[in-house]
């Protein structure tokens, strides 16, 4: 997958290298499954046609630049980590738009004719709820219209889970409520982050990446994937720290990278009976 970083200095020469394709348009925070069905639309409609499959996105989120940061969104996942899934997802190209005021004032057509007519676009897959153009004027029932006829839109209804709609915003919630059990239905797996190993204290720390979040206080059970070996283990999350309470399992080194899944809250009797057993020098993995 070929990834290409679109600013209002560099469009010119980007269109140069576009090709005819199929994309699937959004912010795709968390990616989750009701992205991953916009994304499936695209693809589909994209092998029907024998045109690659493009993933155009944003950054950063409009409300952050829209308040001039006083919104200051908690993102569930940095560009790399979606550029990963997109890939694994069978994207041809990842379009990032720089999300500015200048963008954000284009009107509707004027954004159609800019982003998606000048880029080759033949079909557009979107949510049932992405709007595009000054004040979000432009959606999937006028993109045909605003491109004169020329791009068919798909508007993929909303995914639900148990009543609820799959959106980024309650992923956000159900995290930084420490529900980490809850996540796994609406996002298609577990909440997961990454990081650096340090020692503090003869404690094992993880610092996060810029742009994962860190759950509510806690004590949680996780999976950790450190090279190729993984381990159950407990997380603890207090004062904005990170810490692994470890005992057998993958050997640690500081600065080595580190990625975590998030399995589930534990309980308080749970987790002081493990801790002590840490303290008393016994593998909290043992029993």
């Amino acid at each position: 997958m070929e990834f290409i970083h679109v600013t209002s200095n560099n469009r010119e020469q980007t269109l140069l290298q576009t090709k005819p394709g199929v994309v699937a348009l959004g912010f795709f925070d968390g990616v989750h499954l009701g992205h991953k069905q916009v994304i499936k639309e695209a693809k589909r409609a994209a092998e029907e046609q024998g045109l690659p499959l493009i993933i155009m996105s944003f950054f950063p989120h409009p409300k952050e630049v829209l308040t001039n940061g006083k919104s200051i969104i908690p993102y569930l996942m940095p560009v790399n980590e979606k550029r990963r899934i997109f890939e694994e997802l069978g994207a041809d190209y990842f379009y990032l738009i720089e999300f500015t005021k200048e963008f954000a004032a284009l009107p509707p057509r004027e954004f159609v004719r800019t982003y998606l007519l000048d880029f080759g676009v033949k079909k557009v897959a979107a949510g049932f709820d992405f709007t595009y153009g000054h004040r979000g004027a432009g959606n999937m029932d006028t993109i045909e219209c605003d491109s004169n006829g020329k791009i068919e839109g798909m508007k993929v209804d909303k995914i639900e889970w148990e009543g609820e709609k799959v959106s980024s915003t309650l992923i956000r919630n159900l995290v930084l409520s420490g529900e980490m059990e809850k996540i796994a239905p609406y996002l298609g797996n577990d909440y997961q982050i990454e990081g650096r190993i340090f020692f503090r204290n003869k404690q094992l720390e993880i610092k996060l990446d810029p742009y994962y979040l860190m759950p509510a206080s806690g004590c949680y059970e996780v999976i950790v994937s450190l090279h190729q070996e993984t381990a159950t283990d407990i997380a603890v999350v207090s004062d904005g720290r990170l810490t692994l309470l470890h005992g057998q399992g993958c050997p640690f080194y500081e600065g080595e990278r580190v990625r975590l899944s998030w399995k589930r809250v534990l309980p308080y009797e749970f987790v002081h009976d493990k801790v002590l057993r840490q303290v008393l020098g016994v593998s909290i993995l043992s029993q």
